[in-house]
């Protein structure tokens, strides 16, 4: 049966792990597999190598919140990657299960609000929880997933080519095991790292939350053991996980439904960290996904004509290839289309205009790089529903991240002696 990922901050709170327990034991009676990590995570520690394990490969998730849960960045982050997994397609099950009286509210403010459109699972206020009734809630949703979860998921596609990648990598166990060293994993974890193609794929799930240098330091350790080849395809596959997943999931649309209009801004310099923003959040797709950039100021009087003007020939030129001939493919909703354009300082005429090419094609995402500032809220309302992209980015991050690129596309010919 499936395996099924249980997020939760019940440690010291007795109520909280009743409910945990029976969850447990119902999801075991069933034939699924808990994946449950008993002991909350100190702030300030490494998230567990497990946990980001788990994350990656669950077939569904259940989410206990009560108050401590609330507040707690590390059920912050699992949620996040569950919901960036189901944005990205997965058939991933998710439920939440509001305790203590919570309401939706609660969690809205707690920054969980993607987890608002999810049917929650809930107990009474003022009542003591019936653990059980509250696991047999859970379990009834369970007949939503099938003996293992199948479908298009991005995200364990990008984790197996990672995998494989560093199988290549088997013929030395020390370097992988120094690599893993690299990443902060634990020293119980190295053998089975350095045996089997399991190993492999559990080291790439350390490459997905890495600190960006330590992932550099764990390619470079690696790198000896790697083919050109397989380094050049490494290396593209890691670049973009720098970007924050938080700010990465963003990106993406909600799950269901067509693709619809969104705005996105992010305080950023050059072209290709947007890029790498779509990348992160895509987890490197080959398909389903498009991405190209546009510029052009207006020129005269008509400021917002004539960006409109110029971004709908953009549109038309970039991602269909058409000129005169115009029209949309049959299969138009099956992709999403990102346009990333550069704007220092966008102001309000810049946002009239984007709503107006969304009227054209209310399908488009719209990326737009602002510098080293974001809009002021009054020009940020001014467009429909932006989406700023947060944690904003620092112009030391990003300068680093281009020259960490750098550096990494040329590390074959490093490993030569060519440059």
């Amino acid at each position: 049966m499936g395996e099924v990922f249980i997020s939760h901050s019940a440690r010291g709170d007795a109520s909280a792990m009743n409910v945990l327990r029976k969850v447990v034991e119902e999801l075991e009676a069933k034939g699924h597999r808990p994946l449950v990590d008993q002991s909350d995570i100190p702030p300030g520690e490494e998230w567990r190598a497990e946990v980001v394990d788990w994350l990656a490969r669950c077939d569904a998730a259940v989410v206990l919140l009560n108050e401590k849960a609330l507040k707690s960045t590390w059920v912050r982050r699992e949620v996040n990657i569950l919901m960036w997994r189901r944005a990205l397609g997965a058939p991933l099950l998710v439920i939440p299960v509001l305790l203590e009286g919570l309401g939706t509210r609660a969690v809205k403010d707690a920054g969980l609000e993607e987890l608002g459109p999810v049917q929650f699972a809930r107990t009474p206020a003022g009542a003591e929880h019936d653990a059980l009734e509250v696991a047999g809630k859970v379990l009834r949703r369970f007949s939503e997933l099938p003996s293992a979860a199948v479908g298009d998921d991005p995200m364990r596609g990008w984790l197996a080519r990672i995998g494989l990648y560093l199988k290549e990598a088997r013929t030395d166990p020390r370097l992988l095991a120094e690599a893993a060293k690299a990443l902060e994993i634990e020293d119980h974890h190295l053998p089975a790292i350095t045996t089997g193609h399991e190993g492999c794929l559990f080291l790439a799930h350390q490459f997905l939350v890495a600190p960006p240098a330590r992932m550099e330091r764990a390619l470079d350790i690696l790198a000896p053991a790697l083919s050109d080849q397989t380094i050049s395809r490494l290396v593209g596959s890691l670049t973009a996980t720098w970007v924050h997943e938080e700010a990465a999931r963003n990106v993406l649309p909600p799950p269901g439904g067509p693709p619809h209009a969104m705005t996105l801004l992010l305080n950023a310099h050059f072209p290709e960290t947007a890029e790498d923003y779509v990348r992160r959040a895509t987890c490197g797709a080959h398909r389903g996904y498009e991405v190209q950039s546009t510029g052009a100021l207006p020129l005269g009087e008509d400021r917002v004509g004539e960006r409109v003007r110029s971004w709908e020939d953009a549109v038309w030129q970039l991602f269909f290839d058409a000129e005169d001939d115009r029209w949309l493919p049959d299969d138009l909703h099956e992709r999403k289309h990102y346009l990333l354009i550069d704007e220092r300082r966008p102001d309000g005429d810049f946002a009239d205009a984007v709503g107006l090419l969304h009227g054209l094609f209310s399908w488009l995402i719209v990326l737009v790089t602002t510098g080293n500032s974001v809009p002021a809220q009054p020009v940020r309302d001014r467009f429909d529903n932006a989406v700023l992209l947060e944690p904003l980015l620092t112009v030391a991050e990003e300068q680093t991240a281009r020259l960490r690129k750098k550096k990494l596309v040329k590390l074959p010919r490093r490993l030569t002696g060519t440059y």
